[in-house]
């Protein structure tokens, strides 16, 4: 199972992304061979971005996102209260984990994932968290 970031959808969705390329081979290998995990707090994140950036094309390609085959983690009251424990516990270490990256963090552990697809490199800081950067790799 692998937790797949908002900025990694984000370069996959966006042809105009110099990271494009490299993610759209890596995504499209995964997605055919593991369990993919987001959170509601990603599928609008990435909504967002492409709506904003890429207008009408933008929610053609959220069309898409919703279709693929995931698992979403809905960020329920239980969600924020631990996403509220990992915040507490995180930011005030210097790993540069904020709100949004806490609401990851939570979803992982609701999941029972280790492994996130990112290029943050925030979660490199968190001990028992595997990272997985297809653009550096």
């Amino acid at each position: 199972m692998l937790f797949i970031d908002s900025n990694i959808w984000c370069y996959y969705f966006n042809m105009g992304c110099k990271e494009h390329a490299k993610v759209v081979s890596y995504l499209d290998k995964i997605l055919k061979q593991e369990q993919i995990i987001i959170n509601t707090v990603v599928i609008i994140e990435v909504a967002h971005y492409l709506i904003k950036n890429l207008g009408f094309a933008g929610k053609e390609k959220v069309n898409i996102l919703l279709n693929l085959p995931f698992k979403v983690i809905d960020f329920d009251y239980e969600q924020v209260k631990q996403s509220v424990n990992f915040l507490d516990k995180f930011s005030t270490t210097g790993t540069g984990i904020g709100g949004r990256d806490a609401t990851l963090l939570a979803a992982m552990a609701k999941a029972g994932t280790n492994s996130i697809v990112t290029n943050d490199s925030s979660f490199n800081h968190i001990k028992g968290i595997k990272v997985i950067n297809p653009i550096t790799r």
